[in-house]
Formats: structure tokens, C-alpha cells, sequence
């Protein structure tokens, strides 16, 4: 229970964090004994798998009419997050990824991806070879990065683009 931080919002049962960091120790083995009967029994209750989607404004000076200027946070019950928790410190070990998946990893980003993109071409280009590259345009999820600053440093540092290709919500 220590990871839990304070002063965030409920899930739907309405329990905060604040209620299982002060709660007195009998809270911990009752949950203690739910959990080690879930993971016995293979069995997560329903609420378990109910979330909560609010919309939150990234930018309180920008355009709030639009809907790129919001992100979606799912509000969970506070003791699956809590299960989780439990879960992962436990198995954590056990799950593995590639090591050139970047993105929903501890200790790993898009400064990383980055990094190794830059170094491949390099190590390529030094070689004499070509570099063909391929790019997703994740601006939704990435809000923060500027596609045509991209773009122009990569033909900047001599990168020919063969095939620019965007996709438009309207």
C-alpha cells in the first residue's frame, strides 16, 4: 500500500486511496486473504473489470471546443489498482517484452526510442547503406511532437522520404 499515492480520484466504489493507506491492519490481511483467494480461485469480480472514462483537458488555455484538447483517464475501483499493484510486485519478474518495445514499460519512453532510431541510422549510413524507414503518425497519442519539425530534421540530416502519408480526423 505504500506506492498509492494520495489525494486521486475513486473509481466507481467510491473507496480512495487514502482508505487502504490508513485503514488499520486488519484491512490489510482481509485484503490479503481476498486476494490470495482470487489468484487461488482464478476469479476477479465484476467490479473489478469496471472503469470509469472522464475527460481531461490537457490545456486549460487552449481551445477547449476541441476534442484533441482532451485525454481520457479511466477512474477503477481502488482495490483492483491495489490488486494489480500486489500482482505485479509479485510477478513482475515474469513478464517480459521485446527490448525495443519503448512505450508502457518502467524506465523507458520515447527518449529511448529516439536514441536507438538515431544510432541505427548511423550505423548504416556510416556503412555506406541506406536507412528505409517506416513511421506511424501517433499524434494522438503523442499530442507533443511537431509531425512537420519531424519531418524537415530528418530531411535535414539527409534522410529522403519516399511516401508521406496522413490520416485526418475530422
Amino acid at each position: 500500500m505504500n506506492d498509492l499515492k494520495l489525494r486521486k480520484a475513486a473509481g466507481h466504489d467510491n473507496i480512495q486511496n487514502e482508505h487502504l493507506i490508513f485503514g488499520r491492519s486488519s484491512l490489510a490481511v482481509h485484503l490479503s486473504l481476498l486476494f490470495t483467494a482470487m489468484v487461488r480461485h482464478a476469479f476477479v469480480p465484476e467490479s473489478f473489470r469496471f472503469g470509469i472514462i472522464k475527460q481531461i483537458l490537457k490545456n486549460k488555455h487552449g481551445d477547449q471546443t476541441n476534442l484533441d484538447m482532451y485525454r481520457g483517464i479511466t477512474l477503477t475501483a481502488t482495490i483492483s489498482k491495489l490488486f494489480e499493484a500486489v500482482l505485479l510486485s509479485v510477478y513482475g519478474s515474469y513478464l517480459n517484452s521485446d527490448p525495443l518495445q519503448f512505450g508502457f514499460k518502467k524506465d523507458s519512453g520515447c527518449n529511448h526510442a529516439l536514441f536507438t532510431f538515431t544510432e541505427s541510422v548511423k550505423f548504416y549510413n556510416k556503412r555506406g547503406n541506406k536507412a528505409y524507414c517506416v513511421f506511424l503518425d501517433a499524434s494522438k497519442a503523442f499530442d507533443k511532437v511537431l509531425i512537420n519539425g519531424l519531418i524537415a530534421k530528418l530531411i535535414k540530416k539527409g534522410l529522403q522520404p519516399l511516401l508521406y502519408v496522413y490520416y485526418i480526423i475530422g
